[in-house]
């Protein structure tokens, strides 16, 4: 373990596979993908490398298993929200106090989701060609392996699980004539998206770091339904 590292304990009364995954969460958290190296993950969990191999095959496996885990249950808070309540405004304003509360408590890998295994340090955007999602280069001299791209689209398709919802949710008020449409519902709703994630990331006047969840949903809809106009 490097100098001035982690200084937590796991239980070892834990499954093995449980514990590797929680090793690797505080490994991944505190040093981001590519700098955490198995062998750190490996110390803290208290195993052997054959069994991570065993359970995860290699780090890359071992993170996506660890955030698909997280994913599946978030999403379904998700739809569960939104289905909770009756009308746009109210349905919105649920959406975001899941996610607002979800990515404060997860902000470290969702991070590393958005910022190292979307492409950006590859160098790499996705984009939809044809109807289909493909993984384009940002420079004409940098070259897209199909494994790259592989690894690319499955978080990408990660993300999508969340931000669906809140597109059919923009989509339905488009048709309705509740906002006004402006291009491309997709578009639109990653915008709102992941502008609401990247304000989290990196807190902003508005939405301020520890801000409780509800007062931070309140201060999206705001902005996203009226903006800074005075009426």
């Amino acid at each position: 373990m490097r100098e001035g590292g982690i200084k937590v304990k796991l239980d070892k009364a834990m499954p093995k596979d449980e514990r590797i995954l929680q090793a690797a969460e505080e490994i991944f958290s505190m040093y981001g993908y590519e700098k955490a190296t198995l062998d750190e993950i490996i110390a803290l969990a208290d195993v052997g490398k054959g069994t991570v191999y065993k359970y995860f095959g290699n780090k890359e496996q071992l993170f996506y298993k660890l955030v698909a885990e997280k994913n599946k249950p978030f999403v379904e808070r998700l739809k569960r929200a939104v289905d909770s309540v009756e009308g746009f405004e109210k349905k919105l304003y649920a959406y975001f106090v899941e996610f607002v509360s979800f990515y404060y408590d997860n902000s470290p890998l969702w991070q590393i989701i958005c910022f190292e295994m979307l492409g950006a340090s590859s160098a790499c955007r996705v984009q939809k060609v044809d109807g289909v999602y493909r993984v384009l280069p940002r420079y004409s001299q940098v070259t897209i392996s199909a494994e790259l791209e592989e690894r690319i689209l499955r978080y990408h398709r990660l993300l999508q699980d969340e931000y669906v919802i809140l597109e059919a949710l923009i989509e339905e008020a488009w048709n309705k004539g509740m906002l006004k449409k402006s291009g491309d519902v997709e578009i639109s709703s990653k915008y709102v998206f992941f502008g609401v994630a990247m304000s989290i990331f990196n807190p902003t006047q508005s939405i301020k770091q520890n801000l409780p969840p509800e007062e931070a949903a309140a201060i999206i809809i705001d902005r996203y339904l009226h903006g800074e106009a005075v009426v």
